[in-house]
Parts: structure tokens; C-alpha cells; sequence
């Protein structure tokens, strides 16, 4: 195995420059006020194809489970995976701070009459740490929160603290041959964190998943306003008409449909390897 594979100094440093490239770019804080904005129009997305996205993610990790799992959703949003999850094991709690997005993952439950999810309005830093044996969980994920943090290891670290069970991180893979302006918040976090966990002695399983989101023009145009505002500045007439022009440009009987991609990375925080049999 080469050294730069397994050194972990390279991995940390490359995730910090990414953050710190992107934080430049960035307007609004993205912990609260960009995910509260946001939360109506996440969750017409991430519940299209009925919740596609959640129910290949649960596929993908359905062998390390069984109906009387637990599970902890770290970033739970509108119910992306909480939901889907919900309706195939024991329970699921949900760690979600935004307002907004509570709000409408409480709507999404009660529209499949999903009961079996408790949810903890707190940020991921602010959740008990050590010493706390019944916060433990079969499977504990996390999507969209890793990337908001400069030194990223410790939250791996509390992810494992929680799992009695497996750890498993959602990570999209920007497209760079057709990029949206949603992209420019991505980190290459699935080669990064891949390469993170081997170099510290886990023995990380990945599987890519591909899904689809089908969404009506004009929710695709308001979700790009928000980017755009986000990322670019303050949302202008002649900003907007041509966001409106693209968005109808790639449309079909007023719809969108949008491709994307995903890294599921999963392993078992109980099976390491001492970083020194690494470079043999």
C-alpha cells in the first residue's frame, strides 16, 4: 500500500483546504439558516419516486440490519433516510436542528403514519459525548453534515461512540462534466473520508448508488434562487430570468429530472487495524 494512502495527515489536511476553499464561497451560514430556507423545497425532493434516494440507501445497508434495529440518523432533514428506514426496523432517532426541516419531517411521518422515530432537535457538537451507555445504536448514518466542519475526524470519532453496530456516511459525487450550481458545496468527501477511515485502521465497505429526482419546474427554479443566493449573491432580475431559461432549457412536460450520485460508505468501528500493519 502506498504511504500516501495510509497517511492520515494527508487525508486531514486535503478535507481542511476543501472546506476552506469552499467557505469562501459561501454567504449565509449553512448550519441553520440556508437548511430552514430550504426545508419545504429538500423535502419535495428527497420524497420523490417515493423517498428513491433513502430506499436505495437502505438497500445498500439492509445486511447489517434487521427489524429490531435501532438506528441513529445524524442530519436527518425532511426524513430522507429516517422514513425509509422507519418502515423496516425498530426505531430511528433523528438528530435534525433546523426548524424548518423538523417541521416537515414530522409532516412526512405523519403522512405514511410512520411512528417509530424520536427526534432530537440539536446540532450534531452539541449531542452527549462519553459516559452515556444508552445512546448507543445498531447503525448510526450521516449525510450533508460532515462537510460544515474543518476537522472533520471527530465527528467519525463520536459517530463511533454511538454505534454498537456499524457507521455509515452518505456522500455525493458531484458530476463535474454537468455541474449545477448545488455543486460548488460539494467536497470530494467520498475519496477523502474513504482514504481517512483506511489510513486510521478501518475497513471501510462502499457501494455506489445512482437515483433520480423528478420535481416540477418551478420548484427546480426556487431551489436554484436559494443556491444562487447562497453561493453567488443577491438573486437579481436578469439573475433570475436566467436561471429560469436553463432550468425550462432542460425540462419535459414541466418537469425536471434531475440524475445524481452517491457513496455509501459503511464499516464496523469494532474491527480495526493497527495503522502500523498498514504500510507492510
Amino acid at each position: 500500500m502506498t504511504p500516501q494512502v495510509t497517511d492520515f495527515s494527508f487525508w486531514n489536511e486535503m478535507w481542511k483546504q476543501s472546506y476552506y476553499d469552499r467557505e469562501k464561497g459561501i454567504r449565509a451560514n449553512p448550519l441553520l439558516e440556508y437548511w430552514d430556507k430550504r426545508a419545504n423545497d429538500f423535502s419535495l425532493m428527497r420524497k420523490s419516486n417515493d423517498y428513491d434516494f433513502g430506499r436505495k440507501v437502505y438497500a445498500a445497508l439492509s445486511s447489517v440490519l434487521t427489524p429490531d434495529s435501532s438506528m441513529l440518523d445524524i442530519g436527518a432533514g425532511p426524513g430522507s433516510f429516517t422514513i425509509p428506514f422507519a418502515q423496516h426496523i425498530k426505531s430511528v432517532t433523528a438528530i435534525e436542528p433546523s426548524t424548518g426541516m423538523v417541521a416537515v419531517l414530522k409532516e412526512n411521518a405523519k403522512e405514511l403514519n410512520v411512528e417509530n422515530i424520536n427526534i432530537i432537535e440539536e446540532l450534531v457538537q452539541d449531542l452527549p459525548q462519553d459516559g452515556f451507555p444508552d445512546f448507543r445504536f445498531d447503525l448510526v448514518t450521516i449525510s450533508l453534515v460532515l462537510w460544515m466542519f474543518p476537522d472533520v475526524w471527530p465527528r467519525l470519532l463520536q459517530m463511533e461512540q454511538y454505534a454498537k453496530g456499524y457507521c455509515a456516511i452518505v456522500a455525493g459525487i458531484p458530476d463535474w462534466k454537468n455541474p449545477r450550481e448545488a455543486s460548488k458545496s460539494d467536497v470530494q468527501e467520498f475519496q477523502i473520508l474513504y482514504n481517512m477511515l483506511l489510513s486510521q485502521g478501518r475497513s471501510p465497505n462502499v457501494s455506489i448508488i445512482d437515483y433520480k429526482c423528478e420535481r416540477m419546474v418551478e420548484d427546480e427554479i426556487e431551489c436554484r434562487k436559494i443556491i444562487y443566493e447562497q453561493y453567488e449573491g443577491d438573486l437579481t432580475p436578469e439573475a433570475e430570468e436566467q436561471i429560469r431559461k436553463e432550468v425550462i432549457a432542460r425540462s419535459k412536460d414541466n418537469k425536471c429530472l434531475i440524475s445524481s450520485r452517491s457513496a455509501v460508505i459503511w464499516w464496523n468501528p469494532k474491527e480495526i487495524v493497527s495503522p502500523r500493519y498498514l504500510s507492510s
